[in-house]
């Protein structure tokens, strides 16, 4: 295999369990690599902290928006405007009308990250097996966006995580951030490989195909496979 030295992760389903802590196992695995680690995740910056337990990483969070180095020094910070903001809640209002249950709030359906809005219909907060069993083939995200599909001229929206629909710039996704750090840190794009859950037609981490190498992973427990087979 290739020597690289820049390892990127997605978060949720990559690197641990959606909405969960990072295993141990993987949390040993990744620490011990001489490579440098890099988290890209929907989620805010604080809650990739908490899931990879304080792992030493670069972390772009929101898509990338928001970013820190591995001394969780601020790199930047890009938010939505308000009128982003309003025609992304628009849009959810929208969805809302033709699901076929209510939503939930004590299980924050809606969460504003700044740089990122995302919705879940059965909340993004919601126990860990309701998440699971509530659209693991994608089919009903997929449907929700077939019939209410989300037209704009700045924004995009992507599957992402269990259960999430995530809002952002069409211009600051996941494969632009990528390379924006690349482009910082002077890195070399050769050196530098991507493992992802949501590398499909639409996924949460399609945007950095063609940015850097990529690696589709099905969850956290193949990404520690791979890692075991290609770098011990």
């Amino acid at each position: 295999m290739k020597s690289y030295k820049h390892l990127f992760f997605d978060m949720d389903q990559t690197v641990a369990p959606a909405r969960q802590p990072i295993l141990p196992e993987m949390f040993e695995l990744l620490s011990s690599l001489p490579h440098t680690i890099v988290i890209v995740s929907g989620q805010e910056v604080s809650k990739i902290g908490w899931q990879s337990n304080d792992l030493p990483a670069y972390t772009l969070g929101q898509n990338g928006n928001h970013a820190t180095d591995i001394n969780n020094q601020e790199l930047w910070n890009l938010l939505l405007e308000e009128s982003h903001r309003q025609e992304i809640l628009r849009h959810i209002d929208a969805i809302v009308e033709i699901l076929d249950h209510d939503l939930n709030h004590d299980w924050k359906p809606i969460e504003d990250r700044g740089g990122q809005i995302t919705f879940s219909p059965i909340g993004n907060t919601a126990p860990v097996e309701f998440k699971k069993s509530y659209d693991p083939d994608r089919t009903k995200r997929e449907e929700i966006m077939r019939r209410v599909p989300f037209i704009s001229d700045e924004l995009v929206v992507k599957i992402g995580g269990s259960t999430s629909l995530d809002y952002i710039h069409k211009d600051r996704h996941k494969g632009t951030n990528v390379q924006k750090l690349i482009d910082l840190m002077d890195w070399d794009k050769d050196e530098c490989v991507y493992f992802g859950d949501g590398l499909y037609p639409g996924g949460n981490d399609e945007a950095v195909i063609g940015v850097i190498e990529t690696i589709p992973v099905v969850n956290h427990l193949d990404t520690y496979r791979i890692l075991q087979e290609k770098f011990f």
